[in-house]
């Protein structure tokens, strides 16, 4: 049923979920469920997200095809991270994915290059980092807003903005902040919405209570739509 690869494969996604595990518990906080199932399946998208549950697409496992002109099997790490991340981000941290989507999926960007920098440092996550940028570079930098919902962006904008431009935000956020106070920050963040609903509004409460600063501006220039 699978590629050949997925021998391969196997090894890595257990990697990156057992150092995902260590680095989300450390930086947000604990994983609510007894076991975490991963799921290799035929979609067009590379991964999805529910409680409990990661679904991964079986092309990620296969060396002979290529994503974006690279080996669909160098996606697979930054993928599972991904998915794992929306553990915390969508499932503990709840949000409107159809109204607010960069707070889920915006977080689960800015969480994946938590992962490589817990793991294998910041000069490696820079390299992951750069693929924000190639992702907003697809609308030529447009500056749209990040805070809309999604029937306000075409599908190449959606990618782009909130895949690429949310998480540039959050990355943002932490230098105007500090990486002391941001990570206050998501420790409050997540623990202050744990099994609620987080909104734009609340996610710029907590930040602004943490580093007792106005972001105003900040959200201005990257959030609201003008």
């Amino acid at each position: 049923i699978y590629p050949l690869s997925l021998h391969d494969a196997l090894p890595i996604c257990m990697d990156v979920v057992a150092n995902a595990f260590e680095s989300f518990q450390e930086r947000y906080g604990s994983y609510p469920y007894t076991e975490l199932d991963l799921v290799s399946t035929p979609m067009r998208a590379g991964g999805m997200e529910y409680s409990g549950i990661v679904l991964l697409s079986k092309s990620y496992y296969d060396r002979n095809i290529e994503v974006h002109g690279l080996p669909a099997f160098e996606f697979l790490e930054s993928a599972t991270a991904h998915e794992v991340s929306h553990q915390w981000f969508f499932n503990m941290v709840m949000s409107d994915q159809i109204d607010e989507p960069w707070l889920d999926e915006g977080m689960a960007q800015y969480s994946t290059n938590i992962y490589y920098i817990d793991t294998y440092g910041d000069i490696t996550a820079s390299d992951y980092r750069d693929s924000w940028n190639s992702r907003w570079e697809r609308v030529d930098f447009k500056l749209m807003p990040i805070g809309l919902p999604c029937r306000k962006y075409t599908r190449e904008e959606y990618s782009a903005i909130i895949y690429g431009r949310a998480p540039l935000f959050i990355k943002a956020l932490e230098e105007k902040m500090g990486e002391e106070a941001f990570g206050e920050f998501l420790k409050a963040y997540f623990s202050q919405h744990k099994w609620a609903i987080a909104t734009t509004k609340s996610f710029r409460a907590v930040a602004e209570e943490t580093c007792q600063c106005d972001l105003e501006q900040a959200f201005t220039n990257w959030v609201y739509s003008r």
